[in-house]
């Protein structure tokens, strides 16, 4: 028996092999017509047409009217002005999409270990010029004190000198002392404003870890109190001696920080390209490295409705 079935066009795609089998199971009427009480005989395997329109409807989905998008009404179907009420512009989508699949490599490259690596380094760097700073303030802060005492000698010294001088006024040795007195005086005090510049540089560059710049400037402090008169006790000694030896090991940290993060650049973004995602909007076709991702029933009947419709 020959038949020629139809089908809702809200039918989903299915396998070929369960259509065969709904339809022969609820779609063959296997009546027997008597016409002279003999029973005609009916073949033991029922015969199932396809037809290239029912292909054509089991290929393809239709949303129901109640879930469809209608421009220009509401759920409800009353009229509503579009979202989009000055035509704005309208970007061109492609009809394909296609991404890549990548894996990072990293992991398998030390990138973890180097990366942890790179992190103590820079946080031990970062401890140094702390500590490289804060050297050369002392130090820096000391020699300027010492300078300040240095200058107040001077100046108590001057007052004293002009004060013999005036009360001798024909002794011309106590002039002469007086004289070189002040002098000296107005040295210290000129040096000593010099050296507090310097002083609030040195701070300057410590509050941005700038460590040869507190460190140059924390020299230049002690170079000036030298020239005033001032003799480093064994606390300021050591304390330019420690600020000297901080910022080397500061520099030192820098360098072992930077050659950690080159490390781990060389490692970064070095990724496995897995293969390629493509996607059509129009058939909704889905493929990797050209293999399909669809439903493999769906796949299956596919194949078939396209072999029958390619058929002349």
């Amino acid at each position: 028996m020959r038949m020629k079935l139809r089908y809702s066009k809200a039918l989903m795609p299915l396998s070929l092999t369960a259509l065969m089998a709904v339809m022969v199971a609820s779609g063959i009427d296997a009546h027997a017509q008597t016409t002279d009480e003999a029973a005609v005989q009916v073949d033991a395997f029922p015969k199932v047409r396809i037809t290239k329109r029912d292909c054509r409807r089991l290929v393809r989905h239709y949303a129901s009217a109640d879930v469809a998008y209608k421009p220009g009404v509401d759920v409800r179907g009353n009229p509503v002005v579009d979202a989009d009420v000055n035509d704005g512009f309208a970007v061109p989508l492609p009809d394909v999409y296609e991404f890549n699949v990548t894996k990072d490599l990293s992991a398998y490259l030390d990138g973890p270990e180097d990366q942890l690596a790179a992190d103590k380094a820079a946080a031990i760097a970062a401890e140094r010029s702390v500590t490289a700073t804060d050297a050369a303030v002392s130090s820096a802060a000391l020699s300027l004190s010492g300078a300040q005492t240095v200058s107040d000698t001077a100046a108590t010294a001057a007052k004293a000198a002009q004060t013999a001088a005036d009360a001798a006024p024909n002794n011309a040795a106590l002039a002469t002392a007086a004289t070189t007195a002040q002098a000296t005086a107005k040295t210290a005090v000129a040096g000593l404003a010099q050296m507090q510049s310097a002083y609030d540089a040195t701070q300057t560059a410590a509050a941005s870890d700038d460590v040869s710049g507190a460190l140059t400037n924390a020299q230049a402090i002690l170079a000036a109190a030298k020239a005033t008169g001032y003799t480093q006790n064994a606390t300021a000694s050591t304390a330019s001696t420690t600020a000297t030896q901080a910022a080397s090991d500061s520099t030192s940290a820098d360098t072992a920080a930077l050659n950690a993060a080159e490390v781990v650049a060389k490692s970064e973004g070095i990724t496995l390209n897995v293969g390629t995602v493509r996607f059509d909007i129009k058939t909704g076709a889905m493929t990797f490295n050209g293999q399909p991702l669809t439903n493999a029933s769906e796949a299956e009947l596919a194949a078939h409705c396209q072999a029958m419709m390619s058929a002349k």
